[in-house]
């Protein structure tokens, strides 16, 4: 009997082993099966790419054109036609170019003096040939001219109802991007943030004027979307552009992009962080060094919108080394050497980030068109560079 119950007992821990050993094969097959499918499920923010198609424009330089193309512009005409325009501001003229051939089709020569007279011209936005803008420090606002440079009209900065003195400096460039917006009667210019003219919490990161009235209106949010660690980075720079809902703020010191609702007093925070930026906060000091640190410390850039393609384009500018051998004072109209565009879609989602080979392009100076994203081949860091010739590579907005 012991003999039986023995045999009895052996199986049973035989049969116990087998199910056991099964159930462990089954479990193993079970989570090698899920970790494959969420392996195998891509994320949302790889599913686009930024890809160079090789197709260059160049567009060529006067001898008495000194590169720097801070105010630069792609515009179109109601007949179709393309032009490409940029100020010379050392000379007071903007160059107009035909997109398609590459041609200079104009050179608008701005007065100094006399009842159309701008001074030296510090800014410049083409809308199109109707509606040329351009600032100066000898003005406190926003003038406009025609194309045989008469002004047509005159856009003047003021105090808002609550007391804020709008600055005069406003500069409307492409870099930061900065273009004035227009809605109704109404002028949206930016504000710099100073601390010595008014406290960043109450200075509004942008104003209304209104063009009829002739009176300013000021905008939330203030600078107090910084945090103290931003702030103490020193470098308040930013990009604005308009939304269907709004206006929208890229810092190039916070990872956050500032989602202001028109008309609305609630500010939303969207998260755009470049993957290959751990912190935008890195100090830029005022020393020797200054220019060589100011493009090498971690930032982001500027933020500009793709109607063709419905997308937005942040650019980002990781942490890098550069050569201290070169003097670095005057050398950021060339852009940054290292950077990556972060995609996102029209709900501020990341949908993909293209990180750029080094050294080639000119981060600073793009344009977007109807065939894709143009970006300045003009890294002048690179030996052959030449100032004569402007050049734009095209790139695709590629699905993965």
């Amino acid at each position: 009997m012991r003999t039986i119950k023995a045999v009895r007992a052996r199986i049973g821990r035989k049969w116990l082993g087998t199910c056991v050993s099964a159930i462990a094969t089954v479990t193993a097959a079970v989570c090698l099966f899920l970790v494959s499918c969420k392996q195998g499920k891509k994320d949302a923010s790889d599913d686009y790419r930024l890809e160079a198609t090789g197709d260059v424009k160049e567009f060529v330089l006067d001898s008495d054109v000194r590169y720097n193309l801070f105010y630069a512009w792609l515009f179109k005409e109601k007949t179709g036609k393309s032009y490409f325009s940029f100020l010379n501001y050392r000379t007071n003229q903007i160059y107009f170019y035909d997109w398609q051939t590459g041609q200079l089709v104009k050179k608008l020569t701005l007065h100094a003096e006399g009842p159309d007279g701008v001074v030296q011209v510090s800014g410049c936005y083409v809308q199109d040939f109707d509606h040329i803008y351009v600032s100066t420090y000898a003005y406190s606002g926003l003038i406009r001219v025609d194309t045989l440079a008469h002004i047509v009209q005159k856009i003047p900065y003021g105090k808002t109802e609550k007391g804020y003195d709008v600055l005069p400096s406003y500069t409307p460039s492409s870099h930061p991007y900065l273009p004035p917006l227009f809605m109704g009667d109404e002028t949206y210019i930016s504000q710099s943030g100073v601390e010595r003219f008014c406290p960043l919490e109450k200075t509004p990161l942008t104003v209304a004027v209104d063009t009829v009235r002739r009176v300013c209106r000021e905008l939330l949010p203030t600078y107090s979307v910084l945090t103290g660690e931003e702030k103490a980075a020193n470098d308040l720079r930013f990009s604005r552009i308009a939304t269907d809902r709004g206006m929208a703020y890229s810092f190039y010191v916070k990872e956050d992009l500032v989602i202001a609702p028109d008309n609305a007093e609630e500010v939303r925070l969207v998260k755009a962080k470049s993957r290959y930026i751990t912190s935008p906060t890195g100090e830029h000091k005022e020393t020797e060094r200054g220019p060589q640190l100011g493009l090498e410390l971690a930032r982001y850039g500027d933020m500009i919108y793709d109607p063709y393609r419905e997308v937005y384009y942040r650019f980002a500018y990781p942490k890098t080394t550069l050569d201290s051998h070169i003097q670095w004072w005057g050398k950021s109209v060339y852009g940054r050497k290292k950077f990556s565009i972060i995609l996102l879609d029209k709900d501020f989602r990341i949908i993909g980030e293209t990180l750029f080979p080094e050294g080639i392009y000119n981060s600073y100076v793009f344009l977007v068109a109807e065939e894709g994203l143009y970006i300045s081949r003009d890294y002048q860091m690179l030996t052959g560079n030449s100032e004569d010739t402007i050049t734009f590579e095209r790139f695709e907005l590629k699905k993965q």
